[in-house]
């Protein structure tokens, strides 16, 4: 009798065990939808699969690869936290462990802002390695297609830039003034070009890169121009057109917020004079398409 007792109770044993081996088993839910499934706001339906909402606040495991999901239905890594909602940091803290203890491949956060600014760290097996995320650097290209008048002896700012590319979003149109996203060193190439007039002989033209807060001119070329034939006795009474142009190229270093806008100042006339711009924009073979130009890059 005491045999057959003992029989009973090792297969009710094995019953036990195998029903547990081949169950789902569910916390706050009676519904579970992996081998191990934690409703945390108890809001799953009886049936059927969870929706978006419901599973946003759920952890899964996958029954069969083990991967964890949390908010997600089938995890596609061991830890997969990739779901709609708006929780999906990953906190992480610091450790003493160095970085042979912890192993290659693991990831801490560095607390003491050594040597500048907290950052994630991860191990190679040796070594504690700081993790850096490039910033989307400045490149600006501009190009004028609208007409603007530039008056002699006074430095004026050159407007109507139309921007090709500010990957960016470093130039403000509306008032022509570049502002550097970060600390760093910045390259400015212009180029410029006006119409034809009739020129003084010695005259120049000033390409300035101008602080508009402060009122502080960072960098200056000079352009100059000698003969230009303006009915002198030396150039045999001719007096003809002539096109002054030419381009500057400046490399400053700017602290993040600094505005600059370019500048031109000119000797040319005693009158204003136009810069050269296209009659059709959408036409880069017009014979005045592209000569006045605006260029910045972050090193």
């Amino acid at each position: 009798m005491k045999k057959r007792k003992n029989k009973i109770i090792l297969l009710s044993i094995l019953c036990c065990c195998t029903g547990i081996m081949n169950a789902q088993i569910g916390i706050g839910t009676g519904n579970p939808q992996g081998a191990f499934h934690i409703d945390g706001g108890k809001d799953n339906a009886a049936t059927g699969i969870p929706t978006t909402a419901q599973l946003s606040n759920d952890v899964i495991i996958n029954k069969a690869t083990g991967f964890i999901g949390v908010g997600v239905l089938n995890p596609q890594v061991k830890l997969d936290m990739r779901s709609v909602s708006t929780e999906n940091a990953l906190g992480l803290g610091s450790t003493t462990m160095t970085a042979t203890a912890a192993g290659a491949g693991a990831v801490r956060y560095d607390v003491l802002n050594a040597p500048t600014g907290a950052k994630i760290e991860v191990s190679d097996g040796s070594v504690w390695n700081k993790a850096y995320v490039a910033p989307q650097k400045a490149v600006v290209v501009l190009r004028k297609i609208t007409s603007q008048s530039i008056s002699p002896n006074s430095a004026t700012p050159i407007t109507g830039w139309n921007v090709v590319r500010d990957m960016s979003s470093s130039f403000n149109t509306m008032t022509s003034e570049f502002m550097a996203p970060r600390d760093g060193t910045y390259t400015f190439l212009l180029t410029f070009n006006f119409a034809s007039t009739v020129i003084n002989d010695g005259s120049r033209v000033e390409s300035q890169f101008y602080n508009p807060v402060t009122g502080t001119i960072f960098a200056s070329v000079y352009k100059t121009f000698g003969q230009s034939m303006t009915g002198t006795s030396d150039d045999g009474n001719f007096t003809r057109s002539t096109q002054a142009g030419g381009s500057s190229t400046v490399t400053l270093t700017l602290s993040a917020g600094t505005k600059v806008v370019a500048r031109l100042l000119h000797t040319l006339s005693s009158g204003a004079v136009l810069l050269r711009v296209t009659s059709n924009s959408s036409d880069p073979a017009n014979p005045d398409d592209g000569f006045n130009n605006l260029t910045i890059i972050e090193h």
